[in-house]
């Protein structure tokens, strides 16, 4: 009996032993075939999308004044931003887990059919709410693609390769990010926004073609597609978490920027929140974040993750439309501005990794304090952002009569070169700052948590990252819009100019169309001071930043002095 028994045993043992050696050989083949796979076209597919999706981004930044002047809904050019942001932010974290479920190819063409749709649909957008419906299906497909990009460069590179491509993946992205303003607002002055938009579909659709011949990828985890599409495999997908989180976000900008009922909308604000906390806490099997890793060091730097993205994107989205309204600068014009924030944003990069990989004073000690350095750039940033434009004339330029400087009392004229000077180095600062701490932040990663869960929480970093740029554009876009509206009413509504103001609200290009002299330094005067308002948030940010980032650095530094005590002290 106990032979037969034994026996039994050891059939067992080597059937799982050998099913275990198969699985290894067949990771081993599929690794190889991946390895092998033709890298010229599956990287053309990846970062042409990649390329196209930080392109896209910064052309929206400038052209969407114009656009929403063209609409006659100025008062509504938040949502061209928020749209696209809101569902780039709630997908993004998704495409990983349907990736393995479904495989890269099948998550790229999901991620690429979305931004496709999105942008022939955002040409032929007829009003604003069609224009905005359509930026955020655009947005459900750009948050796929970036993700993929990374992962599926990892999957047919190996470890050595991998750092080489993912460096010139940063390029592509950054010269997507660097050229969108100049060549958006060149095309809006040129054909008009119509053709940005349209001239993206081909170029999608071959990226398309190229990914479905080429991407691929062959990986063991992936079920056999009999099974990819099961209860068990759909449910890991954490839709519910994305979906309250859209409801989330979306009710506390509604909250913030319309005129619905608030007691209803603050309800179902709240419900949501409820409902996303006890979805990431208890229902969903994996989740979008990973709450029992938000604790300590991590914690806190995912939060600064967050007031970063908020300050850096509040200023990304109010700059053009200060410099277009009130300066009175053509998109062209407008992206030559942004080209320096983009050439910073590079340089940092570079910078705060080569410091980095040559510190002498311990990768975590050195992270820390390039992350506070970034948060006390970003306060230089706005300081001097604001005192440039609390001290700057508006442009009284207008298409009714002719230049009217009388009366004007500024540091600086809109003529001048000098305020152009500080302006830029406002915006240099507050690139460089941003790009800065997120490199530090990614390597403090590496030492702060477990290797096993590093890949799920560079994920969740970048969430924080996405919640961040919403949060950031939607609040200084929606306060910039609600004081100028408040103050236009007051100064026009006393002069019985309400049909005035009513065109005005809709349209920004009727400022300067129809109003000259005082009554329009005065308009400016109102924009210039509503500009100045919506810097509330950004700096109420930035000082709880720079009180934690500090904070940080010093339990740090006590933490590597009381180790190197301990060293001493046992030798």
């Amino acid at each position: 009996m106990n032979h037969s028994t034994d026996e039994t045993t050891r059939l067992l043992s080597n059937r799982i032993t050998s099913s275990s050696a198969d699985e290894d050989d067949l990771e081993e083949m599929y690794h190889r075939h991946n390895l092998a796979l033709p890298k010229g076209p599956i990287l053309y597919s990846l970062w042409m999308g990649s390329f196209l999706g930080s392109l896209d981004s910064t052309i929206v930044a400038n052209i969407m004044n114009k656009v929403a002047e063209e609409f006659e809904e100025s008062d509504k050019k938040q949502w061209i931003v928020t749209s696209f942001l809101l569902t780039n932010t709630a997908f993004q974290p998704l495409y990983g887990k349907l990736s393995d479920l479904a495989g890269r190819k099948t998550a790229l063409m999901v991620a690429h059919s979305f931004f496709l749709v999105g942008c022939l649909f955002t040409a032929l957008s007829r009003n604003l709410v069609e224009f905005s419906i359509a930026r955020a299906v655009c947005g459900m497909g750009a948050g796929g693609i970036s993700a993929l990009s990374s992962i599926s460069v990892s999957d047919i590179c190996t470890p050595k390769e991998r750092g080489v491509y993912q460096g010139y993946a940063n390029v592509v992205f950054g010269t997507g990010s660097m050229l969108g303003g100049p060549i958006g607002g060149w095309l809006m002055d040129s054909f008009g926004w119509k053709v940005i938009f349209a001239g993206q579909v081909p170029l999608i659709m071959t990226c398309m073609f190229l990914g479905y011949r080429n991407v691929n990828i062959k990986l063991l985890h992936v079920p056999p597609r009999h099974e990819r599409y099961r209860w068990e495999n759909i449910k890991r997908i954490d839709l519910g978490g994305s979906i309250s989180l859209i409801g989330t976000i979306s009710g506390f900008l509604c909250l913030c920027s319309t005129d619905l009922n608030k007691p209803l909308l603050a309800t179902l604000t709240l419900l949501s929140l409820v409902l996303f906390i006890m979805n990431e806490l208890y229902w969903a099997p994996e989740r979008i974040i990973p709450t029992d890793l938000l604790s300590g060091t991590f914690g806190i730097t995912s939060l600064l993750t967050v007031f970063s993205s908020f300050i850096a994107f509040g200023d990304v989205f109010r700059n053009p439309v200060y410099l277009q309204l009130v300066q009175n600068i053509s998109p062209t014009s407008t992206g030559g501005f942004l080209l320096f924030s983009s050439i910073s944003s590079a340089l940092a990069s570079l910078a705060t990794g080569w410091i980095l990989r040559n510190t002498s004073l311990g990768l975590a000690t050195c992270s820390y304090l390039l992350i506070t350095i970034a948060v006390c750039l970003h306060f230089i940033s706005l300081s001097l952002g604001y005192t440039t434009i609390s001290h700057l004339e508006p442009n009284p330029t207008s298409h009714v009569s002719a230049l009217d400087t009388s009366g004007t009392n500024y540091w600086f004229t809109s003529n001048q070169f000098r305020w152009r000077v500080l302006y830029v180095i406002a915006m240099i600062l507050n690139s460089w700052g941003y790009a800065s701490l997120l490199v530090a932040t990614l390597v403090s990663i590496v030492f702060t948590i477990p290797k096993s869960q590093q890949a799920t929480i560079t994920g969740c970093f970048y969430l924080w990252r996405s919640i961040g740029t919403v949060l950031g554009a939607s609040s200084v876009l929606t306060i910039f819009e609600s004081s100028a509206t408040t103050k236009l009413y007051q100064y026009l509504h006393p002069i019985n100019m309400d049909k005035e103001y009513e065109s005005l609200i809709h349209d920004t290009s009727f400022l300067r169309n129809h109003f000259s002299g005082k009554i329009l330094r005065d308009l400016l005067e109102i924009y210039n001071e509503s500009f100045l308002i919506s810097y509330i948030p950004t700096f109420a940010v930035s000082i709880l930043a720079l009180i934690i980032a500090f904070k940080l650095f010093i339990s740090c530094d006590k933490e590597v002095t009381e180790t190197k005590d301990d060293s001493s002290d046992s030798s």
